[in-house]
């Protein structure tokens, strides 16, 4: 179960519910992205259950919602939110979804910044499939602690990685996809190698993977997801660099310092 109480500045908090949805918590600040709780993917169903269930999330401040598939943006899960957070979308997705009234939901375009409380968020683009809208991924810059990557499901993308590296570093922690997704043999997501050569451009001191296969069922030869967070595990270990992954099962908190 994830540690709800408050955690301190300059402490991460990093809580592992399922796929790319994360409990990030520091200073007092509660974010969650990219939210998922559903058992069924498309008709498919899921093989492992979120390790937190709805109900037991702490008080959010903001969700960050990197694009709208379904196991990025639960709708339903995200109507049954109280107190409603605030959210942060993609260009273009707030005419795709019900705005609930009063809700405090916008758009952050690519390379835009804006504030939740003392935390700095900027989006970067996030290349990834159709249909759109374009997904994004967002850096966010937590006081004490420093700036964590998020990278949603997106694709290897050199350019953007480097012009984060470049302006929006140093990169404390990268969450990198891993799942290495291939919808009829074209890759959708970042593989274990890919994440490797991302968190190497980003020069990201910690690696936590996210959005790895196993989660729901292949249909072969229409998708397949082989990549697994203990294969980009087992290569930075090869390279001697063991300390710089930290593998999270669902319902598992890590503080870092």
């Amino acid at each position: 179960m994830s540690d709800r109480g408050g955690t301190p500045d300059g402490v991460l908090s990093v809580t592992m519910v399922r796929c790319s949805t994360l409990l990030l918590s520091c200073g007092g600040l509660t974010l969650l992205t990219d939210p998922w709780f559903g058992m069924h993917l498309r008709g498919l169903p899921c093989l492992r259950r979120p390790g937190l269930a709805v109900g037991d999330l702490p008080p959010l401040d903001a969700l960050l919602v990197s694009h709208l598939h379904p196991d990025h943006f639960d709708r339903r899960a995200v109507a049954s939110l109280r107190p409603l957070p605030r959210a942060l979308f993609p260009p273009g997705a707030l005419e795709r979804v019900d705005v609930p009234p009063g809700a405090e939901w916008s758009e952050l375009a690519a390379w835009e910044s804006t504030r939740v409380g003392d935390v700095e968020v900027t989006a970067v683009p996030g290349p990834h499939t159709l249909p759109g809208p374009d997904e994004v991924n967002f850096v966010v810059h937590f006081p004490g602690y420093g700036a964590v990557f998020f990278g949603g499901d997106a694709k290897l993308d050199r350019d953007v990685l480097s012009r984060v590296a470049r302006e929006l570093g140093p990169i404390r922690m990268a969450l990198l996809p891993v799942g290495g997704t291939r919808i009829f043999g074209k890759r959708t997501v970042m593989n274990p190698r890919d994440a490797e050569e991302a968190a190497d451009i980003l020069d990201a001191e910690r690696i936590v993977p996210i959005h790895e296969g196993g989660i729901w069922l292949s249909v072969p030869p229409a998708s397949l997801h082989p990549g697994r967070a203990r294969h980009l595990a087992r290569a930075l270990a090869r390279r001697g660099q063991a300390h710089r992954v930290v593998v999270l099962r669902e319902g598992e908190t890590v503080r870092f310092r």
